[in-house]
């Protein structure tokens, strides 16, 4: 299920400041990942269903004039500074009614599996997971061809009951006829 849906003028100015606010960062991590983690989500976006991607987009803009919900002004988050978005979106997180700490838990969710897929983030956290698959892949060639070699499949065996029960019979509940 794909379509032509993209972030596009206000809407990717919203989104950007939400996934530079929630990208992960570390102090000795140098590579900025906020414009392929942006790309990601919008990606994941695309494939929703249309009433997903509306509501999507209905959160970002729900974060984006969240300062009165969490009393921290009027200014949109867009407009925000990094540290004071990231400040803004914990006390959203934080909000005491729960529908609007839920805000902000799918493009969490979303920048999340975005960053941490990333060939960069898995090598600096020491978790190559690309070696892991190819490694994987090549088993599986390998147990593919012994599969080949082995021939026929056995034959199925009899079934471990009375001759006089019928395939269909096994998951009746009630008696048999005598």
């Amino acid at each position: 299920m794909s379509s032509n849906f993209a972030f596009r003028g206000y809407t990717r100015r919203v989104a950007r400041a939400v996934v530079d606010a929630m990208v992960p960062r570390w102090p000795e991590f140098e590579a900025d990942l906020t414009d392929d983690v942006l790309e990601q989500v919008e990606d994941f976006t695309r494939n929703y269903p249309p009433f997903v991607r509306f509501g999507v987009v209905a959160m970002l803009y729900g974060l984006e004039f969240s300062g009165p919900l969490v009393l921290d002004g009027l200014k949109p988050t867009s407009m925000l500074d990094r540290e004071a978005a990231i400040a803004r979106l914990e006390k959203v997180a934080d909000h005491p009614i729960p529908q609007i700490r839920m805000m902000v838990m799918l493009p969490k969710i979303m920048v999340s599996f975005s960053a941490y897929s990333r060939p960069e983030v898995e090598t600096f956290l020491g978790a190559p997971r690309r070696a892991w698959r190819a490694n994987r892949k090549a088993f599986r060639d390998r147990l593919v061809q012994i599969d080949a070699r082995r021939g026929a499949d056995p034959a199925t065996p009899e079934p471990l009951v009375d001759a006089g029960v019928r395939p269909e019979d096994y998951l009746r509940f009630e008696p048999t006829p005598a």
